[in-house]
């Protein structure tokens, strides 16, 4: 029998992909989506699907949306729904980088929230967490799942350390999937598209900038995040309880990254690579204000940290090896400009 998905987080850039997929595959999914009512629900639900090339018409049929929020007791819906799943998925987050934003309490609350479901889970049913791979940036190299929370932490890192930590503490069974960078290749949403590697251009224009040529970083396309997380929510049983979904050992280096942009992004050879340690000092407004817009990020793409994905490997084969950089980085990023990718960052 085929199995049904509850998720939280459809309409962000995660979630929204994952229901395509298991469409794809005639798997029912339903998301939980903050709205007044059922019709509401299901309008921003299918407005958020619309905007990705894996959209089908015929997967409307294969989409429901109940009205609900995520901070609220079992994310405000009935039992009913509740165990009419086999699979729940709690993805919904506040994914804001910049100081301020309130990210903190929400994600807690709604962890909280997640911990009541889980408890009440049938022995049939599964629960998985999406975290974040950057939990643990700390030391450089290979990070694997089981090294304990360290590195640089903003409100957003802190609430998912955190929200893991109180989900173990409550004791009830749970599968953490915790991604690398996620680039949003084919949705056509602006702040959707806002990711880190939006830096890259800034820092071409900058000239000198504080990354080390052989640092690597981890990143993959969101299709292949949401292929890879399908394949774990289908599975029957997993071997770990925690698992990077991530690019891994297989991420490339900076100069290497570089390299592959030089034909459709000209202007990053005027990047200058200095090294973690290099401090900037931005001469003129433009350079100083641009500056600015990258300190949430720095400590990400200065921090040479790759995910082990051996874990994911070992459960679900090929489908766990990201495709190659160079298939698709120089058509996202020569999709907007500088001043997109400034006015981008500076956004919550």
């Amino acid at each position: 029998m085929s199995k049904r998905v509850l998720l939280s987080g459809a309409t962000g850039l995660i979630g929204g992909e994952l229901m395509l997929l298991l469409a794809a595959r005639g798997i029912y999914s339903t998301a939980v989506v903050r709205a007044a009512d059922s019709n509401q629900a299901r309008d921003r639900l299918l407005e958020r699907l619309k905007k990705s090339v894996l959209w089908k018409p015929e997967f409307a049929e294969m989409v429901s949306a109940e009205a609900g929020d995520v901070i609220e007791p079992n994310f405000g819906l009935s039992t009913a729904v509740l165990q009419s799943a086999d699979v729940i998925l709690h993805s919904a987050a506040s994914t804001s980088f910049k100081p301020g934003a309130g990210v903190y309490p929400i994600n807690i609350k709604a962890a909280e929230q997640f911990s009541g479901i889980l408890k009440n889970l049938a022995p049939s049913q599964r629960g998985f967490f999406v975290g974040t791979a950057a939990v643990t940036t700390e030391p450089r190299g290979v990070i694997t799942e089981d090294m304990p929370f360290a590195g640089y932490a903003n409100d957003y890192i802190r609430s998912k350390r955190d929200a893991e930590t109180l989900l173990r503490a409550a004791g009830s069974p749970f599968v953490s999937l915790r991604p690398g960078i996620v680039l949003s290749r084919g949705i056509d949403d602006a702040k959707l598209s806002r990711n880190m590697l939006w830096s890259i251009p800034v820092m071409a224009e900058l000239g000198d900038v504080p990354l080390d040529p052989q640092a690597r970083l981890d990143f993959a396309p969101v299709d292949f995040i949401a292929g890879a997380f399908a394949e774990m929510l289908l599975k029957g049983e997993l071997a770990h309880d925690c698992y990077h979904v991530s690019t891994g050992e297989d991420s490339m280096t900076f100069k290497v990254l570089a390299d592959e942009l030089t034909a459709t992004m000209p202007g990053i050879g005027k990047l200058v690579m200095r090294g973690r340690d290099f401090v900037p000092t931005p001469k003129f407004a433009r350079q100083r204000w641009m500056f600015e817009a990258l300190q949430p990020y720095l400590p990400f793409l200065t921090a040479d940290a790759v995910f082990s994905n051996a874990r994911l490997r070992a459960e679900i084969g090929a489908a766990a090896v990201a495709p190659a950089p160079v298939s698709y980085l120089g058509e996202l990023l020569g999709t907007f400009s500088l001043s997109d990718a400034v006015r981008q960052m500076y956004t919550p």
